[in-house]
């Protein structure tokens, strides 16, 4: 009997290993695919060859493309700290009125989709016909010309860091909370005033937990898609993803993979280096650890009337980055035209561009992002809890090996993955297998994508759960399926409702994978607006930009409501 029942446990923990090591190998698979397509002649696929770096790089617009790459996520990730490290300083560390509602605020911008955002910021600040740049030519003589340009790299790195500025607060704020004052009083005993403490004692103990977000935003400004496919692509500024973006889905011709996986190559060693740097830096940070067990007591900063400027600051970011888009979006959907706002121009007002919506297409793509909306985080759940069973509870010698291949969908850029996947549809399925342009391609490209972050979080979950409980469900007899079932899924069940309607959003919101395997059959309610602003019909693309945001807000309650105790920091 025991051996039988040793044998039901082995073949059990066998079976979610495997299934573990095949999901994961997918991963790998479609990696290795890229870096074939790299190596592989243009003309003759049988043939392996440096053609494809040769001829990328000696195309100089290739070096002008890497150096917009490089200032786009340099500029996006000094914006995204510019922001954050104030606001989390103002959350945690002062006596701020109202100080509880911030983390609200702020990750209620976090959850908006980014071309929201871009879409909002464009019609404010075209240097032609943005409402706000057009008032301060109106109302400034010395301003000839638009004073504020957002058709350039800088411009659109700003906004895309305004963006990501709520992710690296949320980010920070643990950091700031987890920090013993006892250094920053013993600096004011020694009569540093409070600026001199800040700059001098404060910003440098919070320089690890600081780096690691600037590391972990750059990695994600490397391969956005949103901000630079919106504002950049119609005025021909290209960074890497919008670059592969045309050569994989060029407008005369058949896709040039070879370029798209040379240039691909490219950015998985800088987003490798990235991702190694991010590791070594959360490990070094215990060198800058200054809490201290029993005496540590958190020192509120007391900020008098500056509080005034604190809440100026914070709703200087919403401002920026919620509002006045949003103002700006409701009013171009609601003109024929776009136009800075006039009491003359109300006169125009109406619902002409709902009415002008394509709606077969419209219903189409709200089915298919609905479904994704649907089936994407339930499948991740189930994935990333056998991925962090065998990682966590197994005692496998290759958890670490799992681990580590799970992790690697969130340190390579996520519209790799989509292009080694298109490659798969077009060159290795057979015809009449429905996956290329069809909402399986989807469903695989973004589950495939969104793996790390189950893993993360049931990872963290698993290991505050202690393995005696197991052992007792073991001892009276359960198997590990059943100690899964009614035991540990039970305990997760916080993790889960929070992991499930995060990858709910961000599916629903996704646009850079969608943006290279749609087409009029698969289109989700994101692509579209993006065909609509490439069409031209930028107003129809406000109208069901407003639509596309308000079928949002059921899931966003749902997260405030169910999932937003369970945030785990540093998860994206």
């Amino acid at each position: 009997m025991p051996t039988a029942r040793g044998s039901e446990l082995l073949t059990a923990r066998s079976t979610l290993l495997f299934a573990s090591a095949a999901i994961l190998s997918t991963v790998l698979l479609l990696l290795l695919i890229v870096l074939v397509i790299a190596f592989q002649d243009p003309l003759d696929s049988s043939i392996y060859t440096l053609k494809n770096f040769r001829l990328l790089y000696l195309e100089p617009f290739v070096y002008h493309t890497l150096l917009n790459t490089a200032g786009f996520t340099l500029v996006s990730t000094v914006t995204a700290l510019f922001f954050a490290v104030p606001i989390a300083w103002f959350a945690e560390r002062t006596d701020l009125p109202g100080r509880s509602t911030i983390f609200p605020l702020m990750m209620a911008s976090t959850i908006l989709p980014g071309l929201f955002g871009a879409l909002g910021w464009l019609f404010m600040f075209h240097p032609r016909i943005g409402t706000i740049n057009r008032w301060l030519v109106d109302a400034l003589p010395f301003f000839e010309n638009a004073p504020i340009n957002i058709l350039s790299i800088p411009g659109m790195g700003f906004i895309s860091g305004l963006g990501m500025s709520s992710l690296a607060f949320i980010m920070l704020a643990a950091t700031f909370r987890a920090m013993d004052p006892a250094l920053e009083e013993s600096a004011q005993v020694h009569g540093l005033g409070f600026v001199h403490r800040f700059w001098k004692v404060t910003l440098p103990l919070m320089w690890p937990g600081i780096l690691a977000v600037a590391i972990y935003i750059s990695t994600i400004g490397l391969a956005s898609f949103d901000v630079p496919a919106i504002i950049g692509m119609a005025n021909r500024i290209f960074t890497f993803s919008t670059f592969v973006y045309i050569h994989a889905n060029p407008e005369d011709g058949p896709p040039n993979f070879g370029i798209v996986g040379a240039a691909s190559v490219l950015m998985i060693l800088v987003a490798l280096i990235l991702s190694w740097l991010y590791v070594r830096v959360i490990k070094q940070s215990h060198k800058y650890s200054v809490v201290t067990g029993k005496n540590y007591r958190p020192r509120i900063v007391e900020l008098g009337r500056w509080w005034i400027v604190g809440w100026v600051f914070i709703a200087t970011k919403l401002l920026l980055g919620v509002v006045l888009p949003l103002l700006t979006l409701i009013w171009a959907s609601l003109i024929p035209y776009f136009q800075p706002f006039s009491m003359s121009a109300l006169d125009l007002v109406s619902l002409e561009n709902f009415y002008r919506i394509p709606w077969d297409r419209f219903w189409q793509a709200a089915t298919n992002t609905a479904i994704l909306t649907l089936v994407v985080p339930t499948l991740l759940v189930l994935i990333g809890l056998v991925i962090s069973w065998v990682v966590i509870r197994s005692g496998s010698k290759y958890a670490g090996l799992i681990d580590t291949a799970a992790f690697m969908p969130h340190a390579v850029p996520n519209l790799i993955f989509s292009v080694a996947l298109l490659v798969v549809a077009l060159f290795w399925l057979p015809e009449f297998i429905p996956f290329y342009n069809t909402i399986y391609i989807l469903i695989a490209s973004f589950v495939i994508a969104r793996i790390s972050f189950p893993t993360r979080v049931y990872n963290n979950a698993l290991l505050q759960i202690h393995k005696e409980l197991d052992e007792a469900a073991y001892v009276s007899g359960l198997g590990t399926l059943r100690v899964l079932r009614h035991v540990l899924i039970p305990l997760l069940r916080p993790a889960t409702v929070y992991a499930w309607i995060w990858m709910a959003l961000l599916s629903y919101r996704e646009l850079t994978l969608a943006a290279f395997l749609t087409g009029r059959e698969n289109q989700t309610l994101p692509t579209l607006i993006l065909g609509l602003v490439s069409a031209g019909q930028a107003t129809i693309a406000a109208a069901v930009s407003l639509l596309l945001f308000i079928f949002m807000i059921p899931l966003v309650v749902l997260y405030f409501l169910f999932g937003r105790r369970s945030f785990q920091v540093g998860d994206h």
